[in-house]
């Protein structure tokens, strides 16, 4: 094992700071496009860099937090401050989530390294060091993982070794998922946006490793450490606390906490830029600070920025632990094409430009490499729908809070309606089907293809769902083996025929089961219950798998679960590879519109589908299959049997939407969160049907 500074030893490549050149002809606003490429193309991952599992469905909203943390580049110049550097990472990644204590934080520690090249064990003990050092001061600790040591090989006679990095893998209890914040600006009246720089050395803003440095072709010779991990410990406190306080902003209670984003790759600037992208709201900006603008907007220097609801009280949270807190500006509810980005520093006006203009060069790689997977008609609409965005306007004129206590009565059950959840070999989803029939009264039963095979039947049922996923793995097409299965064993099809023709029974299918249930013919241009197959499920027309989530439109129909919904405007997940309607001929098509059977539409941010424009249908990824007329779901000429490509089943709870933060749509029963969406009432209005 080499000794530090041994011969053979990495050498670090040097990298003349910024601070150190003539800064006048460095111009914040130039740099801009190329660094915002660089930038998105190595950090290509969703914004809100935790992840939260939730432990039930159902009204307890406890679960786990994980995060990540990996400094690759900065190890590149010093393993032990790389080591130190990846520990704040992971810790500022999990920030966002409350949890029951730091101490409770748990890591699994990935190591990939060429420990056998000459030097490079040195740098690994090194990186070992640091990693205790910090683990031991914040109160955490590693209890698993792996490592790789052998990551080199020997091509053309020269060896290339892997860049030794150390990945950090985070978790621990969540103690209220509905409580997360997530980065993405909200444009609240009277909220600003503050700035926290921690655990570093005060008055240093360090370049080296930086994605700055990396536009120059260099990787620098001094780089980000942490000098104080009590800092970082003492602003996880504080945050934590905040997390679960509120502020009345108006007449309406807001958290105090409104978005939130770490400061890690790309420095400062990114993290603001990236933040005001997810709002796609504008943002004005101004920082105070004797440092050189440079070194101010691109170090990685450890820290968060806050959008906050009442910058007074969290400021002085903050200072009073002598913790740097500053408010730097503002955003304001201007959106998409009307947004603008305006950063000053020191009083100097470093960028003023429009929002989407700059998203476009963050958006540039992401769209390079979706050439290969998406068609680029479709990757043309989806970057005009990016320029024109606004914001979505969610309406909801019907009642759907209830009481839900009765569903925890035990002798209830001996009495309430049974559906029985259906899934094949593949299928996912049973679990969260399961849970919205339960939270609207119904009994549920896990009932598998193999039961039925063995003689189940479905007599004692009033509603069956047909869940998503992926049966048999679409190796024949979506659902097309599932199909099979049912149809071509005589004493299974026997039994779904007599539950259809029961008219006190209904169906659900959602994703696979929306497919699967058009393949059966359950659904469709029908004029009686034969099961002739009138409507197909097709690939998608962008070409690849979708998985989004956006706005829908639920059309007046004959659907019984639809009943009193009409014309809302609810988000709802798209997940399919084949989801676009076609039918065997336009008149299908034109019959169910006609006959009430086409019950939801895809729609945009304006709540308008491509009929209201006078158009096919909308572009991508408004409409995320490219089905005609927008079709998201339809129904049996009865409004018995309800198919429907997105997932309602993983929206019934306003924590699983991507976008309902400005929705007050959030209510307490029995002292526990159940956070009902909208879309509960579809369940409910089933087991009302039920029961009339």
């Amino acid at each position: 094992m080499g000794a530090k500074g041994e011969k053979g030893r990495v050498r670090k490549p040097k990298f003349k700071h910024l601070g150190q050149m003539d800064t006048d002809k460095v111009n914040v606003k130039n740099l801009i496009p190329s660094f915002i490429k660089l930038q998105k193309s190595r950090n290509e991952k969703f914004l809100d860099e935790y992840r939260i599992l939730k432990q039930r469905l159902s009204a307890i909203s406890v679960g786990g937090a994980v995060s990540l943390g990996e400094q690759p580049i900065k190890m590149l110049i010093d393993a032990e401050k790389g080591a130190r550097i990846c520990i704040s990472e992971t810790i500022m990644n999990l920030i966002w989530a409350p949890i029951t204590d730091l101490k409770d934080v748990k890591m699994s520690g990935n190591w990939m390294w060429a420990a056998k090249c000459e030097g490079e064990g040195a740098r690994l003990v090194e990186a070992v060091g640091g990693l205790c050092q910090g683990l031991r001061e914040i109160g955490c600790a590693i209890d698993g993982g792996k490592d790789s040591l052998s990551m080199a090989v020997t091509a053309n006679g020269e060896v290339v070794k892997s860049p030794g990095t150390l990945v950090l893998s985070a978790y621990a209890p969540c103690t209220n998922v509905t409580k997360v914040v997530n980065p993405a600006l909200t444009a609240t009246p009277g909220s600003q946006i503050l700035w926290i720089k921690c655990g570093g050395a005060k008055g240093k803003f360090r370049l080296g490793g930086s994605a700055l440095a990396q536009v120059y072709s260099q990787i620098g010779d001094d780089c980000p450490d942490i000098e104080r991990f009590a800092e970082i410990s003492n602003v996880f406190s504080i945050l934590q606390e905040l997390l679960n306080e509120d502020h009345l902003v108006g007449t309406v209670r807001k958290p105090k906490i409104l978005a939130g984003h770490d400061i890690s790759d790309g420095g400062l600037i990114t993290t603001i830029l990236e933040m005001a992208f997810a709002g796609n709201v504008s943002i004005d900006i101004d920082i105070q600070k004797e440092t050189d603008p440079i070194n101010i907007l691109f170090a990685e220097e450890c820290g968060i920025v806050l959008e906050v609801s009442d910058a007074e009280d969290v400021v002085q949270r903050f200072r009073s632990s002598a913790i740097e807190c500053s408010v730097i500006g503002h955003a304001t509810p201007e959106y998409g094409s009307d947004a603008h980005v305006k950063i000053q520093v020191n009083g100097k006006m470093e960028i003023n430009e429009k929002l989407v203009d700059l998203r476009e060069e963050w958006e540039l790689v992401g769209d390079k490499l979706g050439e290969h997977q998406t068609n680029l008609k479709s990757l043309e609409e989806a970057k005009n729908v990016r320029n024109d965005c606004k914001k979505v306007q969610y309406k909801c004129d019907f009642e759907w809070f209830y009481h839900p206590s009765f569903i925890y009565h035990e002798q209830y059950f001996s009495t309430a309606p049974r559906v029985a959840i259906i899934r094949e070999e593949g299928s996912n989803g049973d679990r969260e089907m399961a849970s919205a029939f339960t939270l609207a009264g119904f009994q549920t039963f896990d009932v598998t293809m193999t039961d039925m095979l063995k003689g189940h039947n479905l007599d004692g049922y009033r509603g069956v769902a047909f869940v998503g996923g992926f049966s048999y793995a679409d190796v024949l097409g979506s659902a097309k083996g599932w199909a099979a299965g049912i149809q071509f064993n005589e004493k299974i099809s026997q039994n779904f025929k007599v539950f259809r023709s029961r008219s006190d029974t209904f169906s659900y299918g959602v994703c696979n089961g929306c497919q699967l249930m058009a393949q059966l013919g359950w659904v469709g241009d029908e004029e009686d219950e034969s099961e002739s197959v009138t409507v197909f499920l097709d690939e998608n027309e962008c070409g690849r798998f979708e998985s989004s989530f956006g706005p829908v439109k639920i059309e007046p129909s004959r659907s019984i679960m639809l009943s009193g919904m009409d014309n809302s405007i609810l988000g709802l997940w798209s997940s399919h590879g084949e989801g676009q309607f076609s039918y065997r001929s336009s008149q299908n098509l034109e019959n169910l519109k006609r006959n009430g059977q086409v019950c939801v539409r895809f729609c945009d941010d304006r709540g308008m589908t491509g009929s209201d424009y006078s158009k096919e249908k909308l572009p991508y990824p408004w409409n995320p299959n490219g089905s005609i007329d927008d079709v998201a779901a339809i129904c049996s000429r009865d409004g018995r049997h309800l198919a429907m490509m997105p997932h309602a089943d993983r929206s019934f709870l306003t924590w699983q939407w991507a976008d309902s933060d400005d929705v007050n749509w959030n209510t307490r029963f029995d002292q526990q969160s159940v956070a009902l969406s909208p879309w509960i009432r579809m369940f409910r209005s089933a087991y009302n049907w039920c029961n009339d």
